[in-house]
């Protein structure tokens, strides 16, 4: 599994291995499902509201679908937390529903 951290802005050693490490523990069950993890730190400009950090999570499954979500916090790390909990139900849904229909690929 790659874990592509991506930013407008030069990241934080702190933060690439913050997000590395969240990653692969929240996926760890799933993690044979996963491919590819792409996290994109963003800021939100003009917003009225406290939460600013936008962190975009993009997740390519080895049955070449594609799992995006984007969540808005406080916080980068608690809007990586909050896409890490999003992306994991996703992820469970989508391995659900190929063991229920039997569309599990052989290259799993």
């Amino acid at each position: 599994m790659d874990v592509i951290l991506e930013s407008k802005e030069l990241p934080e050693p702190e933060l690439k291995t913050f997000t590395e490490n969240k990653v692969k523990f929240s996926l760890k069950r799933l993690i044979w499902l996963v491919r590819k993890i792409k996290v994109r730190y963003s800021s939100v400009s003009q917003s009225n509201t406290a939460c600013n950090q936008n962190c975009i999570i993009e997740l390519q499954t080895f049955d070449h679908q594609t799992i995006e979500v984007s969540v808005t916090a406080r916080d980068k790390k608690v809007a990586l937390e909050m896409g890490m909990k999003k992306v994991y139900k996703h992820v469970q849904k989508v391995f659900h529903k190929a063991q229920k229909y039997g569309r599990m690929s052989k290259n799993v």
